[in-house]
């Protein structure tokens, strides 16, 4: 969806027009659910950012005076919603921690996937520290510039690519065990190798 879209739907929003808002949540909400999912790394908790950004976005739209793209607000109410829930889902894993194992065994499909490997992902990129693996997600999933995450981040270009960079070498150490043989050695494995590894797997 271009700029001029966007304003004419916003206006027509804010003339009363309750249409406007379904058109600007169609258009956004499938993008915005998968950004939730690769940082989040978890279906429900995606769709409960999603739900969230666009309940914030209906009580914004009315007072829009069009300073920015709403595409860019909507990310960037995605990215502080992921990175409020990160911060609360670590509070509740501290108290899991000292609880015992509830024991809930995981579902045949799960297995079938590869589950091993999935899990392996998911718990290396989720160990990442908030902002990288919002970075790595915008940049490997979401396909921005690097100019764009910044942006988006109130950061410079170079702090964002600092930043990806240090999380492909923290996901090229925990998933060593997964590459290919001969090419384990942290110092052998290419930051190419390790995004290809999660970019692959994700996508299954």
């Amino acid at each position: 969806m271009n700029e001029e879209t966007e304003a004419s739907l916003i206006a027509r929003f804010q003339s009363g027009d309750q249409s406007a808002y379904n058109e600007l949540f169609e258009a956004h909400q499938r993008r915005m659910i998968h950004l939730g999912l690769q940082i989040m790394r978890n279906e429900e908790s995606a769709l409960d950012v999603a739900q969230e950004v666009f309940m914030r976005a209906y009580e914004e739209l009315p007072n829009w005076r069009g300073e920015a793209r709403f595409s860019t607000w909507l990310y960037r109410t995605t990215l502080n919603v992921c990175f409020e829930r990160i911060r609360a889902e670590e509070k509740q894993r501290k108290i899991r921690d000292h609880m015992p194992e509830s024991g809930v065994m995981s579902s045949p499909e799960h297995d079938a996937i590869g589950s091993e490997v999935i899990k392996a992902i998911d718990k290396a990129v989720c160990a990442l520290p908030p902002r990288q693996r919002a970075i790595f997600a915008l940049k490997q999933y979401q396909e921005l510039r690097f100019s764009e995450i910044a942006k988006l981040l109130d950061i410079t270009e170079g702090g964002a690519k600092a930043s990806y960079h240090k999380a492909l070498l923290a996901l090229r150490e925990r998933l060593k065990e997964f590459a290919p043989e001969g090419t384990r050695d942290a110092q052998s494995t290419s930051d190419e190798d390790s995004e290809a590894l999660v970019k692959d797997t994700n996508s299954q």
